[in-house]
């Protein structure tokens, strides 16, 4: 008794005194989490003056003063949830997330099944990248609460950024199922299966949140996935809902253009582009896009007569200038191209481009001298030159087997561009073209000692240690990095598979190849890659079509009998089940 009144007697004590001047000096009152504890408030009051006081210096950006007065406030009730929650707060604001772990846990254990206590924990967790116990800490508060919405969204979010769609799917689908109004459920669940590569069933969630909310940022999004998947009328019928609720909508008109245009009806395409000019701030810019539009239909000599028109208007249009070069370039006209070429001012957008196009043609033409005094003339001039005009000269020199020369060229990138970790990227890659792997792999590692987020670097070091068999758990752990930095690129994703594929993960392997061959349809590579990981998962059939289509798409001779290899040594039923799928 006599210690709880001391106790009692001295927290008074700090109450009286409570003022902005304490500000944690040696001999002030011990911090809440230094005393033992005890069961009841001692005071009120001083908590309520210490949390204004930690709240006022909070907002006036003074967060240490702010930090020691609500642990004050805890000093005078260490039961004031509020506090902890707005102490715990702060904490995570100043970077002291182990401490602001600490004050949640604590503000849990007042309340067990406090579900907005525990939900600010397993952000907490998510944050820190302790996904397993913020997983946890979700699907316990839904065994308690499973119609809380906000948790089993974050809960499938959280599984998502792990990549483990199934468990996402799982429980985004059960949240549409509780919860068929919610807009926020059905859009995270198509963006899920876009993820995943199952486009029928996120177009049909699309459908159903533009059904909740129509909204202009949704439609676009569900717009751009019936392009991708070719349902070309849905896509209209969404850029023709835009126009009509708003006119003005440039946007919506160019993406409608271009629907038509991928349509092969490319007098609608103009028609709508012409409309699109007449409503546009930069109508210059749209005109360019209607020449862009006929040259790619084939209609070269509209084309020449209304980019002749421009730059009538406007000599330095660097743009219709470059689309006129391309026009006479398609039509064969070389030695009007390379008059055009050579006109292009260092300061376009399109110099680099123009550079390195007459590079080209005068190589076709085997006018290799010619060539190279074009690049040599391009990389003396020190404030336009450009990385690709070296890698062009080397690539130049190599074809004529000057593999000196070559390399040359690339001792003065690195003296040109000192430190730039592209130059040994750009190196790395010539060195493989040589077919000279170890050199190559030392020039990459070069790269990311330089840039250590080098996505390309960070995928062809993984990839080769995957292709060799060895490092394998490092090699994954480039790719990963490579995948975060560039999701949608196949060519990681098929690296990603790949490294799987030689873990033993056959199940994850598939999924990662299945994705790779939507973001990379053409690549024969990647569908090879699937069939060896079909092939793995006891899925025959499956193994049978993606050899078929990369045995379709393999251009080498070598290529083309080593996956006929595969193919042959398949049952025929395999074949024909294949062909059934």
């Amino acid at each position: 008794m006599l210690k709880r009144l001391l106790i009692a007697g001295g927290l008074a004590l700090c109450c009286l005194s409570c003022a902005p001047s304490l500000r944690g000096v040696p001999g002030q009152p011990p911090f809440a989490a230094d005393l033992e504890p005890y069961e009841e408030a001692v005071d009120k009051g001083c908590s309520y003056f210490n949390f204004l006081w930690g709240k006022s210096a909070e907002i006036e950006g003074r967060y240490d003063e702010a930090i020691y007065a609500y642990k004050q406030a805890l000093v005078c009730d260490r039961l004031a949830g509020r506090v902890m929650r707005s102490l715990a707060g702060l904490l995570v604001k100043t970077g002291q997330r182990e401490q602001a772990v600490e004050w949640v846990n604590r503000l849990v254990a007042l309340n067990p099944k406090d579900s907005e206590a525990r939900t600010i924990l397993a952000n907490l967790y998510s944050i820190m990248e302790r996904y397993g116990e913020a997983a946890e800490i979700y699907q316990a508060i839904l065994v308690d609460d499973p119609q809380n919405f906000n948790v089993r969204l974050l809960l499938g979010g959280l599984y998502a950024r792990l990549h483990d769609y199934d468990k996402a799917r799982q429980v985004l689908e059960k949240l549409a199922e509780i919860n068929p109004d919610s807009y926020a459920g059905f859009y995270y669940l198509a963006k899920l299966y876009q993820e995943m590569g199952l486009f029928d069933k996120a177009a049909e969630a699309f459908d159903k949140a533009l059904a909740l909310n129509w909204s202009p940022l949704l439609a676009y999004e569900a717009a751009e996935l019936y392009e991708q998947e070719k349902r070309y009328p849905e896509a209209i019928a969404i850029y023709r809902r835009i126009i009509e609720e708003d006119a003005s909508d440039e946007r919506a008109r160019s993406f409608l253009a271009n629907v038509y245009f991928r349509q092969g009806e490319i007098d609608k395409a103009i028609s709508e582009m012409e409309n699109l000019r007449d409503i546009s701030a930069n109508p210059a810019k749209v005109e360019l896009a209607i020449c862009r539009i006929l040259l790619d239909a084939g209609k070269r000599l509209d084309a020449v007569i209304r980019l002749n028109a421009i730059l009538k208007k406007d000599p330095q249009s660097d743009g219709a200038r470059a689309l006129l070069i391309l026009a006479y370039y398609q039509q064969g006209d070389l030695a009007t191209t390379k008059k055009l070429l050579k006109q292009v001012r260092p300061a376009s957008p399109a110099y680099e481009e123009s550079v390195i196009m007459l590079a080209r043609i005068m190589q076709e033409e085997k006018d290799f001298p010619g060539a190279e005094k074009a690049l040599r003339q391009a990389m003396a001039d020190k404030h336009n030159r450009r990385l690709n005009f070296y890698v062009a000269l080397a690539m130049l020199y190599a074809g004529q087997d000057k593999t000196d020369k070559a390399h040359g060229v690339f001792t003065q990138a690195f003296a040109d561009f000192p430190g730039n970790a592209e130059v040994y990227y750009e190196y790395a890659l010539f060195l493989h073209k040589l077919n000279d792997l170890p050199g190559a792999m030392h020039q990459m590692e070069e790269v990311l000692k330089r840039e250590p987020k080098h996505a390309r670097a960070l995928n062809y070091v993984g990839y080769t240690w995957a292709e060799e068999g060895r490092n394998l758990e490092e090699a994954k752990a480039y790719i990963e990095q490579a995948v975060a930095l560039l999701p949608k690129d196949g060519f990681v994703r098929d690296s990603m598979g790949w490294v799987y594929y030689r873990l033993g993960d056959f199940p994850a392997a598939v999924r990662e190849l299945e994705l790779a061959v939507v973001l990379s349809p053409d690549d024969p590579t990647i569908y090879e890659h699937l069939g060896d990981a079909y092939l793995k998962n006891n899925d025959s059939p499956g193994a049978y079509k993606a050899y078929l289509k990369s045995l379709e798409l393999h251009e080498e001779a070598d290529k083309k009998e080593e996956v006929r290899r595969k193919l042959e040594a398949l049952s025929p039923k395999d074949g024909q089940a294949g062909e059934a799928k």
